[in-house]
Protein backbone atom coordinates (compact mmCIF):
# COMPACT_ATOMS: atom_id res chain seq x y z
CA UNK A 1 0.00 0.00 0.00
CA UNK A 2 1.22 3.50 -0.83
CA UNK A 3 2.02 5.87 2.00
CA UNK A 4 -0.84 8.11 3.07
CA UNK A 5 -0.93 11.69 4.24
CA UNK A 6 -1.66 10.35 7.73
CA UNK A 7 1.52 8.21 7.50
CA UNK A 8 3.44 11.40 6.75
CA UNK A 9 1.89 13.19 9.75
CA UNK A 10 2.56 10.21 12.04
CA UNK A 11 6.19 9.86 10.93
CA UNK A 12 6.90 13.60 11.15
CA UNK A 13 5.25 14.99 14.30
CA UNK A 14 7.36 18.18 14.11
CA UNK A 15 5.93 18.90 10.67
CA UNK A 16 2.40 17.84 11.41
CA UNK A 17 0.90 20.12 14.03
CA UNK A 18 -0.07 22.89 11.64
CA UNK A 19 -0.52 20.61 8.62
CA UNK A 20 -3.27 18.28 9.83
CA UNK A 21 -5.95 20.08 7.84
CA UNK A 22 -3.73 22.15 5.52
CA UNK A 23 -5.25 21.65 2.06
CA UNK A 24 -2.12 22.84 0.22
CA UNK A 25 0.12 20.44 2.14
CA UNK A 26 -2.32 17.62 1.41
CA UNK A 27 -2.47 18.53 -2.28
CA UNK A 28 1.34 18.61 -2.44
CA UNK A 29 1.53 15.17 -0.83
CA UNK A 30 -1.02 13.73 -3.27
CA UNK A 31 0.81 15.33 -6.19
CA UNK A 32 4.10 13.75 -5.09
CA UNK A 33 2.30 10.43 -4.54
CA UNK A 34 1.12 10.09 -8.12
CA UNK A 35 2.47 6.98 -9.83
CA UNK A 36 4.23 9.14 -12.41
CA UNK A 37 6.04 11.17 -9.75
CA UNK A 38 6.96 8.15 -7.64
CA UNK A 39 8.52 6.50 -10.69
CA UNK A 40 10.32 9.75 -11.59
CA UNK A 41 11.70 10.11 -8.03
CA UNK A 42 12.90 6.51 -8.04
CA UNK A 43 14.53 7.02 -11.45
CA UNK A 44 16.29 10.14 -10.14
CA UNK A 45 17.43 8.20 -7.07
CA UNK A 46 18.79 5.38 -9.24
CA UNK A 47 20.74 8.00 -11.20
CA UNK A 48 22.28 9.36 -7.98
CA UNK A 49 20.25 12.56 -8.13
CA UNK A 50 18.00 14.16 -5.49
CA UNK A 51 14.47 12.76 -5.67
CA UNK A 52 12.93 16.26 -5.71
CA UNK A 53 14.84 17.02 -8.92
CA UNK A 54 12.35 14.85 -10.80
CA UNK A 55 9.23 16.49 -9.37
CA UNK A 56 10.09 20.01 -8.24
CA UNK A 57 8.44 21.59 -11.29
CA UNK A 58 5.08 20.00 -10.45
CA UNK A 59 5.33 21.17 -6.83
CA UNK A 60 6.49 24.67 -7.75
CA UNK A 61 3.82 25.01 -10.45
CA UNK A 62 1.12 23.98 -7.98
CA UNK A 63 2.43 26.48 -5.42
CA UNK A 64 2.64 29.31 -7.98
CA UNK A 65 -0.97 28.65 -9.09
CA UNK A 66 -2.22 28.38 -5.49
CA UNK A 67 -0.14 30.87 -3.49
CA UNK A 68 -0.74 30.27 0.17
CA UNK A 69 0.80 31.81 3.27
CA UNK A 70 0.16 28.59 5.20
CA UNK A 71 2.29 26.53 2.79
CA UNK A 72 4.83 29.03 1.47
CA UNK A 73 7.68 27.36 -0.44
CA UNK A 74 9.89 30.42 -0.04
CA UNK A 75 10.26 29.40 3.62
CA UNK A 76 13.00 26.83 4.34
CA UNK A 77 10.81 24.85 6.74
CA UNK A 78 8.15 24.26 4.08
CA UNK A 79 10.72 22.94 1.62
CA UNK A 80 11.95 20.63 4.40
CA UNK A 81 8.35 19.45 4.85
CA UNK A 82 8.26 18.52 1.15
CA UNK A 83 11.45 16.52 1.71
CA UNK A 84 9.83 14.70 4.63
CA UNK A 85 6.87 13.91 2.38
CA UNK A 86 9.19 12.37 -0.20
CA UNK A 87 10.89 10.27 2.47
CA UNK A 88 7.50 8.91 3.58
CA UNK A 89 6.37 8.30 -0.02
CA UNK A 90 9.51 6.39 -1.07
CA UNK A 91 9.83 4.23 2.06
CA UNK A 92 7.20 1.61 1.04
CA UNK A 93 9.28 1.01 -2.11
CA UNK A 94 12.41 0.25 -0.06
CA UNK A 95 14.14 3.58 -0.72
CA UNK A 96 15.92 5.20 2.19
CA UNK A 97 17.90 8.46 2.47
CA UNK A 98 21.61 8.15 1.83
CA UNK A 99 23.47 8.42 5.14
CA UNK A 100 25.16 10.19 6.78
CA UNK A 101 22.77 13.14 6.62
CA UNK A 102 25.51 15.49 5.38
CA UNK A 103 25.86 13.39 2.24
CA UNK A 104 22.12 13.01 1.78
CA UNK A 105 21.66 16.53 0.42
CA UNK A 106 22.82 17.25 -3.10
CA UNK A 107 22.41 20.40 -5.12
CA UNK A 108 19.88 20.27 -7.94
CA UNK A 109 21.25 20.54 -11.43
CA UNK A 110 21.62 24.17 -12.49
CA UNK A 111 19.83 23.33 -15.70
CA UNK A 112 16.81 22.25 -13.66
CA UNK A 113 15.79 25.88 -13.22
CA UNK A 114 14.07 25.41 -9.87
CA UNK A 115 12.74 28.59 -8.24
CA UNK A 116 12.38 27.39 -4.65
CA UNK A 117 14.33 24.14 -4.34
CA UNK A 118 18.12 24.30 -4.45
CA UNK A 119 19.00 20.88 -3.05
CA UNK A 120 17.35 17.66 -2.03
CA UNK A 121 17.94 14.30 -0.43
CA UNK A 122 19.29 11.37 -2.38
CA UNK A 123 17.87 7.90 -1.81
CA UNK A 124 19.07 4.36 -2.35
CA UNK A 125 17.28 1.05 -2.59
CA UNK A 126 17.84 -1.09 0.49
CA UNK A 127 16.96 -4.70 -0.27
CA UNK A 128 16.61 -5.36 3.48
CA UNK A 129 14.12 -2.52 4.00
CA UNK A 130 10.54 -3.60 4.70
CA UNK A 131 9.23 -2.70 1.24
CA UNK A 132 5.53 -3.25 0.63
CA UNK A 133 5.42 -1.84 -2.91
CA UNK A 134 7.50 -2.15 -6.05
CA UNK A 135 7.62 -0.57 -9.46
CA UNK A 136 7.02 -3.08 -12.25
CA UNK A 137 8.07 -2.12 -15.74
CA UNK A 138 7.22 -4.33 -18.65
CA UNK A 139 7.46 -4.21 -22.38
CA UNK A 140 4.31 -5.36 -24.11
CA UNK A 141 3.70 -6.02 -27.76
CA UNK A 142 0.69 -4.23 -29.16
CA UNK A 143 -1.17 -6.34 -31.71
Amino acid sequence: MKATYQDFLDENPRCGKDLISNQHAQATFFLLSSDRNIIAMIDASEAGRPAIEATYSDVEDYYDRNKSSDFDLSIDHRRTVVGCMIKTILAPFGYLPVEPKTKTQKELSRSAGAKYFKSGSCYYFDPTAPATMQICRTVMEIS
